[in-house]
């Protein structure tokens, strides 16, 4: 079946996040976070808790990203809890509307960039969906102050 949005014949639509990194920001590492993911789908929603987003991308990219985000977390001398994950038999309560099209391999390869992503005073994902006129996109922020990840469906 074909549905008409903004104009554009289409046969699918979902969510859109916007990974919104200030480039001038104030980095605080907390001595312990609280791991639970979430749900993140198609909600227009300013997500402010960046730690818990990544941590539910790592879910859903499995068992070794989830593993490499707490190392990285750990080697920070954070002490982490989790929640939403069982070790055992791999549960992951949450999800991220197309997660799989997050660039975890980018974020872990610059920690520069993650520690801005996850402990950065303004950083937030801009969450939203192609069905509306006001769908997130990266041409919505200034890149001289931005370093901007843009998941598409």
């Amino acid at each position: 079946m074909l549905t008409i949005r903004q104009g554009l014949f289409e046969t699918n639509s979902s969510s859109v996040h916007v990974l919104v990194i200030p480039k001038d920001t104030d980095i605080s590492i907390p001595s312990k976070v609280y791991l639970e993911g979430g749900e993140y789908g198609w909600q227009h929603e300013k997500v402010t808790d960046t730690i818990n987003y990544m941590y539910q991308a790592c879910l859903d990219a499995g068992e070794e990203e989830v593993s490499r985000f707490i190392l990285y977390l750990m080697d920070k001398g954070i002490e982490v809890d989790y929640h939403g994950y069982d070790q055992k038999k791999f549960i992951n309560n949450g999800y991220i509307d197309h997660g799989y099209e997050i660039p975890l391999e980018h974020l872990f390869k610059s920690k520069r960039l993650l520690d801005r992503f996850l402990f950065g005073t303004g950083s937030y994902v801009q969450l939203g969906n192609d069905n509306s006129d006001n769908c997130p996109s990266i041409d919505d922020y200034d890149s001289s102050m931005y370093d901007l990840i843009e998941k598409g469906n």
